[in-house]
């Protein structure tokens, strides 16, 4: 009797505990639930019909923000670290690439995530659960896969030494902090970085990598249930952690004065940029801090824009802020032409800012800051894998939900709040760019507190959202039977493909395809900037007018012209579809070509191409190009050099991009495709009052590429003071996308550098076994109708690695010849190749791209199909043969750009 009273006692225990393991509801808002484990575990789950796509992101209150003393980049190495193995999963970056996931990790101040995009199947979902639940307590962090790593890290430090605007960025932060950890770099500190033992990082992993300092977010279609049990499943056995994570209490005092900080580094643009303490996230005056930096850089009605940039004394300004979980900064900068004396741009800028605080500011201004920041809410809310990775930002600055209560704040804006930020934040005292001075009685700026979070967010609802239930097989079967193609009276042709999207967003993309080789001779910049003027102002509207309705109509709005067509992307939705075509319409059909507006294109475009000067990668990927590419110099796709393109731009004139436009714009061999919440028939509409009765003077006839017998050449170009170096190499192929063996090429490159999330060989020699590189890896492109084609290699990596990085890559590509691939690599490459191919077809803006691209190069999605047919009937001798068929190591010409002259 004793005995069954135990065991029914045992029974109920068991059930009990059971039952006190599920996930319990806390709040929803606009769509995203909130769940709850008894360890501490927050759960965010946001469905999404319209996804054929599921995200898992995991996201630990763990960020450079918490690192102590000697602990500078650990919350990044860590994240590095994170992607070897735990006890379940022994190589977590293969499985990730065998799963062909997009997928990555990030650290910043407050935060560190995690997250893997796939297609939404159950086992998909509940793979990612299960190893974002295993690596949160068991992954290893060994010494032996830290030797390795950490020069890897060290190699993305290089990266960023190698640009001077972000280092001076990063001087400025740290001059403007004297104690908070927002001062210092999130990648940390080199030396940090190469001295910290596994079993400290390995401590700072323990304390920080728990259940009760993680939220869990899941994004796309899955079922709601069913998620929930797998998230019990594999994360409610995990233990609440016994460490308490204390929190931070670091206060940065008030700035006493004006700061200034000079770096002296080898470069081609010379920087100025400038911090302001101002509000963190939570703070309701941040929208207004964020709106006032939208009216002061605004392109072309803000006081920094017209005093820098209508002068030609810079030709860019920008500004910044962070939602951040303490109170952050404001920063903003600019870029000064090397001719140009920077004391006079220094003098503009710095009295422009001591103005600020007595600004007067209007409705107008608060219109347009509020129009661009909630365009940006709506573009992010709107795309559910977005948005399921933007909370990261959120919950690192305390709680998810104030990304809405952000967005009421913005909608709540007055002229008041922006002349009150204005007045408290943009004092002289408060700001570190330049000189020390000191002052008895100066001004002082005391940015507030961090808030109460808990009180803000409780029983936040936000607003009534509608329901959107409708779902859509993403395959290339589903999406041909789905998609009307059609033909206008111009001879123009398009795509539509409505289909369930959150928010009824709508991708657009159109192509106007122009010239011959011959009428297109030595015009290549011609037609980029003609292309880049489209936007700077139309007959009807200013340049002004038009940034204002882009943000307005929640548009997003690219014309990039190359000598063979002008590419147009569109995104907004359906609610504002036809206030953003008719901008589209008058953008296209009456540019005015304005000559202050082209003066400044052209000091802009000048100012890009002296900053590739001494920047390894332009000039490497310039020399490739010029040894292998061997275009006459008359030939429309012949590269120009630095010097000549610089020549080039001194020569053009407004006329020539007016005569350009003239002659080769017109409708009549265009191509347009939509995909998304659209309305089929204001879009055809638009796309005949746009396009017909418009035909250019030179008709359209494509322009064939050529095949370039070019034999191997290795060649070290020496730039002084770059600590970082890349290695470029390519080998043209005499083979396109028709060829029978290109399917077979496909995956040899897939095998060799071209695999998913570093899963081939010669990113796993280069940076997972012997660290040398941050990121290397190989590529393959091939024409669709000619017989051409060319694979390549690349590699980022401190330059006095340059001989053991060449002697890796040389053995790789070596062994793979020599010996070929083994079926089990062919296999695991083979279903993550399918899986991201799968991954692709649920985004809007590839289908949006690839029905253009068909209708280009007369495809359909049957070729699509048809392809992944011709892939999956290889084997891997197949596979094997192609490679030695054609990458031949006799015709590889390598360039290696750096400085190699410190040892």
């Amino acid at each position: 009797m004793k005995k069954i009273i135990l065991s029914a006692l045992f029974v109920f225990f068991l059930v009990t505990n059971l039952f006190s393991q599920e996930p319990v509801f806390v709040t929803s808002v606009e769509g995203i639930k909130e769940y709850s484990l008894p360890n501490g575990l927050k759960i965010l789950l946001i469905p999404d019909a319209a996804q054929s796509n599921v995200i898992v992101n995991i996201v630990y209150g763990v960020g450079s923000r918490h690192e102590g003393y000697g602990e500078s980049g650990m919350a990044h190495l860590l994240e590095h670290m994170m992607f070897k193995r735990s006890s379940k999963f022994t190589d977590i970056k293969k499985t990730i690439a065998d799963k062909g996931a997009q997928a990555n990790g990030t650290t910043y101040y407050d935060r560190t995530n995690y997250y893997e995009a796939l297609p939404a199947t159950d086992e998909n979902l509940k793979w990612a659960l299960e190893m974002e639940a295993d690596r949160m307590v068991t992954s290893a962090i060994l010494q032996s896969d830290l030797n390795t790593e950490f020069s890897v890290v060290r190699n993305e430090f290089e990266i960023g030494e190698n640009d001077p605007s972000g280092i001076l960025n990063d001087r400025i932060l740290s001059t403007a902090y004297l104690w908070h950890n927002y001062g210092k770099s999130t990648i940390g500190s080199k030396e940090d970085i190469e001295r910290v033992p596994a079993s400290r990082l390995k401590v700072f992993y323990q304390k920080y990598y728990q259940p009760n300092n993680a939220t869990l977010i899941v994004g796309g279609k899955f079922d709601e249930k069913k998620t929930l049990s797998w998230i019990k499943e594999y994360f409610a056995p995990i233990p609440k952690s016994k460490t308490e994570i204390e929190k931070t209490y670091t206060v940065e005092p008030v700035q006493d004065g004006e700061r200034f900080v000079e770096l002296k580094r080898n470069g081609d643009l010379q920087y100025i940029g400038m911090a302001y303490h101002t509000p963190s996230y939570s703070d309701k005056e941040f929208a207004a801090n964020d709106a006032l930096i939208s009216i002061l850089t605004n392109n072309p009605s803000g006081i920094l824009y017209k005093t820098l940039v209508e002068t030609k004394l810079s030709t860019t300004v920008y500004g910044y802020t962070l939602p951040l979980k303490d109170p952050g900064f404001s920063y903003f900068g600019c870029d000064v032409a090397k001719d140009k004396d920077i004391n006079v741009v220094q003098k503009a800028f710095l009295e422009t800012m001591n103005t600020v605080p007595n600004m007067t500011f209007t409705e107008e201004d608060l219109k347009r800051a509020k129009n661009e920041l909630l365009k940006h809410f709506e573009n992010t809310y709107n795309k559910t894998l977005n948005l399921s990775i933007a909370l990261t930002e959120f919950i690192g600055a305390g709680d998810w939900r104030l990304f809405f209560i952000n967005r009421d704040n913005i909608e709540a804006l007055t002229v008041a709040d922006i002349q009150n930020a204005a007045k408290k934040y943009y004092l002289q005292s408060n700001r570190t760019w330049g000189r020390f001075i000191p002052e008895k009685n100066s001004e002082r700026t005391k940015v507030n507190d961090p808030q109460d979070i808990a009180p803000l967010v409780k029983g936040y609802k936000g607003k009534a959202m509608e329901a959107n239930t409708n779902t859509f097989e993403a395959s290339a079967a589903n999406i041909m039977k789905a998609t009307e193609e059609g033909k206008l009276a111009s001879g123009g042709r398009y795509a539509l493909l409505e289909k369930p999207a959150k928010g009824n967003k709508i991708e657009g993309r159109l192509l106007l395809r122009m010239g011959d080789e011959k009428s297109l001779s030595q015009k290549s910049m011609i037609a980029e900037l003609t292309a880049s003027m489209l936007k700077l102002g139309t007959k009807t509207r200013s340049k002004k007018d038009i940034n204002d309705q882009i943000d307005q109509y929640k548009l997003n709005l690219s014309t990039v012209g190359s000598v063979d067509g002008l590419y147009v992307r569109i995104s907004t939705d359906k609610a504002n579809l036809g206030n953003a075509l008719n901008l589209v319409q008058d953008i296209l059909r009456n540019p005015s070509f304005d000559v202050a507006e082209f003066e400044k294109l052209k000091l802009e475009a000048k100012s890009g191409l002296e900053s590739q000067r001494n920047e390894p990668q332009a000039v490497a990927s310039q020399e490739l190009v010029k040894t292998i590419a061997l275009y006459l110099k008359t030939h429309p796709f012949y590269t120009e050099t630095i010097d000549e393109s610089l020549a080039t731009l001194d020569k053009i004139t407004i006329d020539d991009l007016k005569n350009f436009y003239a002659t080769f714009y017109g409708g009549s061999n265009s191509i347009a495709s939509f995909v998304g919440g659209i309305d089929k028939d204001l879009i055809k509409k638009f796309l005949s009052s746009t396009l017909d009765n418009w035909s250019p003077k030179v008709a359209y006839k494509r322009i064939p590429t050529q095949y370039f017998d070019v034999k191997s050449s290795d060649k070290t170009i020496q730039i002084n003071d770059k600590t970082n170096a890349v290695l470029f190499g390519r080998i043209n192929l005499n083979v396109g996308e028709k060829n029978p063996d290109y399917p077979a090429l496909e995956m040899a490159n897939e095998l060799l550098g071209g695999g998913s999330f570093l899963s081939s060989r010669i990113p796993q020699r280069l940076r997972e076994t012997e660290g040398l590189s941050y990121g290397a890896g190989s590529y393959l492109q091939a024409n669709a109708i000619d017989p051409t084609g060319d694979w390549g290699v690349y590699a980022f990596y401190n330059p006095t690695m340059k001989d053991k990085l060449a002697t890796a890559l040389n053995e790789e590509i070596q062994k793979a010849i020599s010996k070929g691939f083994t079926k089990e690599e062919f296999d695991s490459s083979l279903k993550s190749w399918l899986q991201n191919r799968q991954t692709m077809l649920g985004t809007d803006e590839f289908i949006v791209r690839q029905l253009r691209e068909n209708i280009d190069l007369g495809k359909t999605f049957k070729d699509y199909q048809d392809f992944e047919t011709k892939v999956k009937s290889l084997d891997v001798q197949k596979v094997n043969s192609a490679l030695v068929k054609y990458f031949d190591p006799k015709k590889l010409v390598i360039i290696n750009a750096g400085d190699f002259a410190k040892k």
